[in-house]
């Protein structure tokens, strides 16, 4: 009868244990929602508070150093694209690897941190996540997966958040971007003196 008393309660120790350490993983990344929640917010001012210095520059872009403390995505930057409107995005490296099973798995965790995100702004708004998630493949060498902010965001109605899995020889490279759509087709241009 010890020996069973002594075996149940080895069982229930163990079950406690497991079951917290289970409860101690998030469920979504509160660094990578956090960080979105910035550079969604400083989108509108062209990444005004969240720019630092300037990397490089070339006769197309300039990247500058992001004023971002991203656990998820220690590598990011911020584009400026040169025009007479200058167009700007922000991307990130999640991870860079040889293995297309560890790139897969950080890919399709990322998309799917994204695709349950509530993001909440000033003024009490909030937003979720819409997008097709695109299932990682070897043999393609480049996976994205495109979100937008749902319900519509009228202040930021281009706004996209992409999911990117790509091949670079040697490695596979897992990434985040948020910039302002282009012009579809079938959308019309602004007339002449507008």
């Amino acid at each position: 009868m010890k020996n069973h008393s002594k075996f149940l309660l080895l069982v229930a120790i163990t079950a406690s244990l497991y079951s917290s350490a289970q409860m101690k993983l998030p469920v979504s990344s509160n660094d990578l929602r956090n960080n979105l929640e910035k550079i969604i917010s400083d989108f509108p001012y062209n990444f005004s508070s969240l720019k630092g210095d300037t990397l490089m520059e070339n006769p197309q872009t300039i990247e500058f150093a992001a004023l971002i403390d991203c656990k998820t995505a220690p590598v990011n930057s911020i584009i400026q694209y040169k025009s007479a409107k200058p167009v700007y995005s922000w991307t990130a490296t999640l991870i860079e690897t040889e293995e297309f099973e560890e790139a897969a798995k950080k890919y399709t965790w990322l998309c799917n941190q994204l695709r349950v995100m509530s993001l909440s702004f000033q003024g009490g708004y909030s937003y979720t996540l819409n997008g097709l998630i695109e299932a990682p493949t070897e043999t393609r060498k480049f996976s994205s997966s495109i979100f937008t902010l749902m319900p519509r965001a009228n202040d930021l109605p281009k706004i996209r958040i992409e999911a990117t899995m790509n091949f670079e020889f040697p490695e596979w490279k897992v990434g985040l971007m948020v910039y302002d759509r282009e012009r579809q087709d079938d959308e019309r241009g602004a007339a002449k003196g507008d």
